[in-house]
């Protein structure tokens, strides 16, 4: 008899231990082509004269990635990608993460006259401001919801060159799982 209550109480156990994974599951975002191994497509680039935008097909964080560049004389200004995309369900108090492997290089240039400028919605989120030889990591969390988000190589009008690169822009959306109030007791009668 003991070893088939046991048997129950596992089967209850996984049960909800199967239904706590289950909702506390992050959900992937719609951001597309964020690898790059498409090229450019799904993004939007733009780029002040002096500037550019490429999108090669190797060289990246694994594969393809967006290559934002600026010649040595430059007359300052910026080099973006942008993306419109759905990060989960606004109405269920969940966050988004939101996050891109880097690389910001100072090809022939003066320290801080160039940076990776990351606007969500038209509000700047997060500077970079300082040369990363190797491929970094950034995130930062939003509430979830429809954004669009601008990845900028911004330098300033200088006789100097950078080189930033972007790679595996994603973006997971997580919610907690609700509390629920108890005590001790009502814990054990539930796997019983």
């Amino acid at each position: 008899m003991r070893d088939c209550k046991r048997q129950t109480m596992t089967g209850q156990a996984a049960i909800a231990a199967l239904a706590f994974v289950l909702l506390a599951v992050p959900a992937l975002a719609d951001v597309s082509n964020g690898d790059f191994e498409n090229g450019g497509a799904d993004w939007i680039g733009t780029a002040d004269p002096g500037l550019g935008v490429s999108f090669p097909t190797g060289g990246g964080n694994d594969g393809g990635y967006a290559r934002l560049e600026s010649d040595f004389q430059n007359g300052g200004g910026r080099a973006c990608i942008s993306q419109t995309f759905l990060c989960g369900d606004p109405d269920d108090g969940t966050e988004c993460t939101i996050g891109f492997d880097f690389k910001l290089t100072p090809i022939d240039a003066m320290p801080g006259t160039g940076r990776i400028i990351v606007t969500i919605d038209g509000v700047t989120d997060v500077v970079i401001d300082t040369g990363t030889p190797d491929w970094e990591f950034v995130s930062y969390v939003v509430p979830c919801g429809e954004h669009t988000i601008e990845i900028c190589l911004e330098v300033d009008p200088q006789d100097n060159s950078w080189v930033a690169c972007i790679d595996n822009v994603r973006a997971v959306c997580t919610g907690g799982v609700p509390n629920e109030l108890g005590s001790w007791s009502r814990l054990k009668s539930l796997y019983r």
